[in-house]
């Protein structure tokens, strides 16, 4: 068994859900017809009405001795799901943790990039992969250019720097060599754990990249109000995780409010510059989206207010 045969035993891919079983059925199809016979998979029950165990979507994928079960009792959160995972694998030895969103689909070589990725670079902690959105009408292709501006396909392989992100849902991290961070996501955020995350580890000297390959599909939100509900969550979070000293101060909280306010226009302006900017390196058309984008900002700007007046919105007690 050559090297990277032997990191693909000691590789898990890490994939937590919430009731939307055949989801996540989609996502188990397409991992089990595409990675080694040596890889795990655990996937983390996070509360759903119908246990994992008996769900009919998924009852005959437990036959695979790749995939392992892990349960909470209840709703716990996606850091909480993640963190769980990650130690199990952890207890189990695993060297390289994959994280993977329930909603996406992996083709062949998925595992095995990763992998590589780590064994050609030492030195990088973190990888991020592309994502490419899937989805038919505007919405999708909205969700996409607000979603994913930070692992845009084809793009060139970069260090993570400055106000940009990778998101868990694309993922890759070397277990051992970040035993001292465990548990790594924080349990309290409703949604933003990974651009925690990715900041802590930065913090602490940790060196990030994102690479065009692995890529992955991610299936994006066609409806219109499926996808505000979801920029409004994000905006929700916004505050707790840019200020998180101050969550718990009332005074900074009512001086920041007025001033978000009158400033809501320019924070509208700057954050679709910033997720459009990237996309712009592909093909100019992405200007046309400006202003949907920025619309959509003042929408989620109104969120930044609500979760800047009760920052429990966005976080799990």
């Amino acid at each position: 068994m050559n090297a990277l045969n032997q990191i693909y035993t000691k590789c898990c891919i890490v994939i937590p859900y919430k009731d939307s079983s055949h989801i996540l059925a989609r996502c188990l199809n397409s991992l089990l017809s595409s990675i080694p016979l040596t890889t795990s998979i655990v996937v983390i029950d996070d509360g759903s009405q119908i246990s994992g165990k008996t769900d009919p979507h998924l009852v005959d994928f437990w036959r695979d001795r790749r995939l392992n079960l892990l349960q909470h009792s209840q709703n716990l959160g996606a850091g909480a799901a993640r963190n769980t995972g990650i130690q199990w694998c952890y207890e189990q030895g695993i060297e390289i943790v994959v994280l993977l969103d329930s909603d996406c689909s992996v083709q062949s070589g998925f595992v095995e990039s990763h992998c590589q990725l780590h064994d050609r670079y030492p030195e990088v902690m973190v990888f991020g992969g592309a994502i490419c959105g899937i989805g038919k009408g505007i919405w999708a292709n909205v969700d996409n250019l607000m979603s994913w501006f930070t692992s845009i396909p084809n793009s060139p392989m970069r260090e993570v720097k400055g106000i940009y992100h990778i998101p868990t849902t694309n993922m890759s991290l070397k277990l051992k060599m970040l035993d001292r961070e465990i548990p790594l996501f924080d349990i309290h955020l409703r949604t933003g754990e990974d651009v925690r995350l990715v900041k802590r580890l930065r913090s602490n000297g940790y060196k990030l990249m994102f690479s065009p390959q692995p890529e992955i599909s991610h299936y994006d939100r066609q409806g219109f109000a499926d996808f505000l509900q979801h920029q409004y969550r994000w905006g929700l979070h916004t505050f707790v995780l840019r200020f998180p000293n101050y969550q718990h101060n009332k005074l900074v909280r009512f001086l920041l409010v007025p001033l978000f306010i009158l400033l809501l226009p320019l924070f509208a302006i700057a954050a679709s510059s910033v997720s459009i900017a990237p996309w712009l390196r592909q093909s100019l058309k992405y200007l046309w989206y400006f202003p949907i984008v920025f619309c959509v900002y003042l929408w989620k700007g109104l969120a930044v207010i609500v979760g800047t007046c009760n920052p429990q919105l966005a976080t799990i007690e």
